[in-house]
């Protein structure tokens, strides 16, 4: 049981990770592309969009993306590139530079591309706990939650119970959720946990069992309310993912 609930908040695109400047006053909208590299163009492909980044860095509005490799899972050695913080209507401003970008796209990088899927996301902060300093944390763990149609609001009162006696009682974990707007399934939710490498994984003290027990006064208080709660939605797969500081490097330094 201590597993289960373990692996609610630890197997779980941080894809917050290095955020525009305007993120704190945005609406905090993400893409991200989920991408299949061709068969031996992987080092070809981090070398062109590398050098597509540094290229675009000093471009009015550009959007800036970091870069996961796929770890474990199915899509082992694919790609998710990701750049969070905006407004919806960043993704209808145009500029000048775009056709010059589009082109260089076109020739530097898509003959490295197999296929390509985008999806948009809402970062949903109320939910979530990030590390003040994210130095040495170069895992994430991802992990696919589903909410049952019509229990949106018991799943968030739920969740924000969870979320609130966390904080509260020391967790040394770290997470944030991802709800995912567009070229998704509808109630599809991504939870995200940074951790500093495999070790991370590690249970530590004090653990969600025991911050549960103590918020809601009891062991059989616990197993009821986790029983009601994970009624409002279902889990599906998981992957971890490790951050690409190069692939994602824009030369600002």
């Amino acid at each position: 049981m201590k597993m289960l609930f373990r692996k609610l908040l630890i197997l779980s695109i941080a894809l917050l990770w290095l955020l525009p400047a305007a993120a704190q006053d945005s609406e905090n909208i993400g893409t991200l592309v989920k991408i299949t590299p061709k068969d031996g163009h992987d080092d070809a492909l981090i070398e062109a969009i590398t050098e597509y980044h540094k290229w675009i860095a000093d471009k009015e509005g550009a959007m800036r993306y970091n870069w996961y490799r796929v770890l474990t899972g199915p899509d082992t050695g694919l790609y998710y590139a990701w750049s969070g913080g905006h407004d919806w209507k960043d993704f209808d401003a145009e500029y000048d530079w775009q056709d010059d970008a589009s082109e260089m796209m076109g020739d530097k990088v898509m003959p490295h591309v197999a296929d390509m899927d985008r999806m948009m996301a809402k970062t949903m902060n109320d939910w979530s706990h990030w590390p003040e300093d994210w130095d040495g944390y170069d895992l994430v763990h991802v992990t696919d939650w589903y909410v049952k149609n019509g229990q949106y609001g018991a799943f968030r009162k739920g969740l924000m119970r969870i979320v609130k006696a966390l904080k509260a009682g020391g967790t040394k974990n770290y997470w944030g959720f991802h709800s995912m707007e567009s070229g998704s399934h509808a109630g599809h939710l991504v939870l995200v946990s940074p951790t500093k490498g495999w070790a991370g994984m590690s249970e530590t003290e004090p653990t969600f069992y025991d911050i549960m027990v103590k918020d809601l006064g009891s062991e059989e208080a616990f197993e009821t309310f986790m029983a009601d709660w994970g009624s409002t939605f279902k889990q599906g797969a998981t992957e971890t993912l490790r951050w690409m500081p190069d692939a994602s490097d824009y030369g600002d330094d």
